[in-house]
This record gives C-alpha cells, structure tokens and sequence, in this order.
C-alpha cells in the first residue's frame, strides 16, 4: 500500500460508517478533514476533529506506518508540533511531537478493495490505466472537467513564462519574443531558437525595424547559420557582411550552428525559412506583445501571425541554391502552434498578473476559434470516443494525460475517483 491511498481515503472519509476510535480507545467524531497540502509540511491542513470531549482544530498528518513519523524525522521539527491526528494504516508505534508529546492517532479502516483497486490501476499495461473501466459516465464526468484541466495546462505554462519574466526584470514585450521564438522552433529546432532568442536581445533587432535585411542577417547570423557556407550569392555575401558589421557593432557572439536540425525534415521547416519568417514577422510588428493583448477579435488575432518571407526566400530553402518559386509563408500548423504555446499563455500569464478583466475569458475563445492538435495523445482520446472539437478540447486532455495518466495518477484525478465510487 502506498501512502497516496491512505491519503485518498481520507481525504474522501471513504471509510465505512463504523464509529472510528484513536488506537487507545477514545471516540473520534470527524468534523472537517482539512485541506491538502501539496507542499512541505503536514498533509493536511484546518482540520477539525472531536477526540473524546475535546474539539481540536489543526493538521493532520498520514502514514502507511506510523514509525514512518520517526523514519521521516517529524518528531524533531517543530513544523509538525500543530498535528492534532496521526492517520495510518499501520500503527505499528506511538509518536511524538518535538516537544515530546503523544499524538493521538487513528488506525484508518481500509476496505481491502479499495487496495486491491488502486494496484491494479497502477499496475494496468493500458495507455490510460482506467480504460477498462471507460463508459459513457466517464465521458460525460470528463466534458465537465475539460475546463479546470484547461486552466492547470495554462497555470503550469505561466509558471515557466513567470520565470522567463523574472529572468527579463519583468519585461514583457522580451518575455514575449523568447515564448515566440520557442514557438517558432516547433520541437524540431526549439533549443537553437531559444537561445538565438536569448543571445539577441529585441531592442537590438529594434534598432534595425525598417531594414528587413539587417534584421535576416542578425537572426541568421546569430543562428550561426552564415559561418562557412560552402557556396554564396549576390544576397547571402548583403547578410554575411551585414552580420559581420553589426556583431562588431552589438558585441554579438553567435550560438552554436551544430545545435539546428537541418536533415530529416521537410524543406519548408528548413531553419533559414523558419529564420526568414521571423525576421518577416518581427519587421511587420513592432511591439507585437502590446498589439496582441489589444487585439480582442480571434480573426485579427490569427492574421497577427500570418506573414511570409522577403522574395529571395520564395525561390531558396537555403542560400544560394534556388529552387521552384513558392509562397512561403507562416503555415496553418506553424501558426496555430504559435497561438497554443505562446499566445494563449502569454495572454493567461499577463491577464492574471495585471488582474485584466475577461482575459480568461479572451484566451479560451481564442483556443476555440483553433482546429484541435493531431497528435498520439488526441488520437488515444478518440479512440476512446471522446469528442475533440478545438485546440481548448486537446490542450486539456493532454494535460490530462500528461499530468495525471503517464503519472497513473488516478487517485488525484477526478476520472479516477469515479473508478473507485462506482467499483467498490
């Protein structure tokens, strides 16, 4: 048994209707259980629970054993002197506080089912472990949860996008420009374009906002990808030169050229298109994170993302070698990658920093004005008969999978719990 089931069990008093007693005998009335903590210190927290004729209020701390208190060292922190309640599944020990006085402590009755349950969720071979159990219930309990996976997949991005902020003293336009060129990176090139990003600064790429070459040759420059190229042209020798000019200027070093993927994808991905695009949407939006949290209409929202590339572009995948003339622009697929990963949460991080109202509210409607993701994780859910209409669908069950079904973590989930409700 894991500590995790003792937890569940009291957390949802799924303990039977037999009165309960601490294990020297004295009538424990179960008042309020306490709220779970899922940082350091007791599990549970403003608990209020009547032992005998005394009514306590403060924490609860759970066990499997209860020489586990001393194995985990409680009874010298002073942390856990406010536990009014040891909860095990074993007592196997009396415990004291630091300031050395006996606990009283509650032997948890547990339906060996519920045991019997939980091992054989975690131990299921299947992608979602309560597959087995999966019905029409489960499918209607899950439409009602796709909201709050939702805003835990955005809390979890504005914590990474929080600390990018901190890392940039709180400057949201060079927070944006990072989020984006991540985005832009996609996961083939993500890395490289992350640290392009982070080794030139935007205020630099500002200086050069009406010069679309100088800013083709800072980013493709930097990106390495101008260093001993075995064959050039009229256009590459303006890029090699501007760079070289302007890295002497700014004092740039660029990164690492070894870091992009160039074999195994299609030319389009190519990094100097993927590069040719962005410099395109950086000459086209100066301040682009002022213009995003202004626009309110999703259309505009999507054209915001929608540019192509300067013409040597539209006849080359890489430099001096010309190929068939396309229209290269910022695909559908490239583009709604950026408004999932970059905007959304951007728009979620700032909105809940500045206490904007009705952001929430701008972000899901742009995740639903979005074709959802096809990806494994989609697919196992449809297969399963979920409906996944947009992106704000495949975002929170991908969340779902990720957090909570890779993890088996059913006794957190609410899925889960249904399992348990309906099965014991």
């Amino acid at each position: 048994m894991k500590e995790d089931l003792v937890s569940y069990i009291w957390r949802h008093k799924m303990w039977g209707t037999a009165p309960l007693t601490t294990v020297n005998g004295e009538e424990i009335d179960i008042i309020d259980v306490g709220l779970p903590n899922n940082s350091s210190g007791p599990d549970f927290f403003n608990a209020k629970i009547r032992i005998g004729d005394t009514l306590w209020a403060g924490n609860v701390e759970i066990h499997v054993r209860a020489s586990d208190w001393n194995r985990h060292k409680h009874e010298t922190d002073a942390a856990y002197n406010s536990v009014i309640l040891h909860v095990v599944a074993d007592s196997d020990c009396a415990v004291k506080n630091q300031k050395g006085n006996v606990l009283p402590q509650l032997q948890l009755p547990i339906d060996t089912r519920y045991i019997a349950l939980a091992d054989q969720l975690m131990a299921s071979p299947q992608t979602i472990a309560c597959e087995k159990y999966w019905d029409a219930h489960l499918v209607a309990r899950l439409s009602l949860m796709m909201n709050g996976l939702l805003c835990e997949r955005l809390e979890n991005k504005v914590k990474v996008i929080g600390e990018i902020l901190n890392s940039n003293q709180n400057d949201w336009e060079e927070t944006f420009y990072q989020v984006l060129a991540k985005s832009f990176g996609m996961k083939t090139n993500e890395v490289p374009f992350v640290q392009l990003a982070k080794s030139l600064p935007q205020h630099i790429l500002a200086k050069q906002k009406d010069q679309l070459l100088q800013i083709e040759a800072l980013l493709i420059g930097q990106a390495g990808l101008l260093d001993d190229l075995e064959v050039t042209d009229g256009y590459t020798d303006k890029l090699i030169a501007e760079y070289k000019f302007l890295r002497q200027k700014y004092s740039l070093q660029p990164i690492n050229p070894q870091l992009w993927k160039k074999g195994g994808i299609r030319p389009v991905n190519s990094p100097y298109v993927r590069l040719a695009e962005f410099a395109m949407l950086i000459y086209h939006s100066e301040h682009l994170f002022r213009k995003v949290v202004d626009t309110t209409d999703t259309k505009e929202m999507h054209k915001l993302f929608s540019f192509g590339t300067s013409d040597y572009w539209q006849t080359h995948y890489v430099p001096a070698s010309a190929s068939k003339k396309q229209n290269k622009t910022i695909g559908e697929a490239l583009r709604n990658s950026i408004l999932i990963n970059c905007v959304a949460p951007m728009l979620f991080a700032y909105g809940k920093a500045m206490g904007v109202e009705g952001m929430t509210d701008r972000v899901f409607d742009l995740l639903n004005s979005i074709p959802a993701e096809q990806n494994s994780i989609v697919e196992v859910w449809k297969n399963m008969g979920v409906e996944v209409k947009n992106a704000y669908d495949s975002q929170a069950l991908i969340e779902l999978k990720k957090v909570y079904c890779d993890k088996k973590d059913c006794l957190r989930c609410k899925l889960g719990h249904q399992v348990f409700k309906r099965n014991i």
